[in-house]
């Protein structure tokens, strides 16, 4: 997976831990969380990193890129390196199936898009539909 993926998933993330879910399922989500927020903040860390790289700036100072400026260029194709770093990140050992169902009756929780964000990060089950079964 992607550092991209990671950095991009956050909010989804969030919005997933918000909400009251059975409690074996919550924990698992909970220490998954964690692992990815770690890897969040080494992406932040490293944007930040690079602002003050591109900008000549200290640690702490206040930088500031202008769109369409030639360091503008540089920080989005440096921090475009950044996002297509692989992660060593593993996926969270459930089915985003289990998730959605744990879900289900909760109106409004995860949007599709959250639910697209979320989904590089786990298991995947394949179903075969018993009418698209071979004989």
């Amino acid at each position: 997976m992607l550092l991209g993926q990671i950095f991009q998933s956050i909010d989804a993330w969030k919005k997933l831990s918000s909400v009251n879910i059975k409690a074996a399922v919550a924990y698992k989500i909970l220490k998954y969380t964690r692992l990815v927020q770690a890897e969040h903040e080494i992406a932040e860390t490293q944007r930040v990193a690079l602002i003050h790289d591109v900008t000549n700036t200290e640690e702490g100072a206040e930088a500031k890129i202008e769109p369409g400026s030639p360091e503008f260029v540089e920080y989005v194709t440096k921090f475009n390196d950044i996002m297509s770093q692989e992660s060593d990140l593993p996926k969270v050992e459930i089915a985003l199936d289990t998730i959605v169902e744990a879900l289900d009756g909760k109106d409004d929780v995860l949007s599709v898009s959250d639910l697209a964000a979320l989904e590089p990060f786990f298991l995947e089950v394949f179903v075969l539909d018993s009418d698209s079964e071979e004989e």
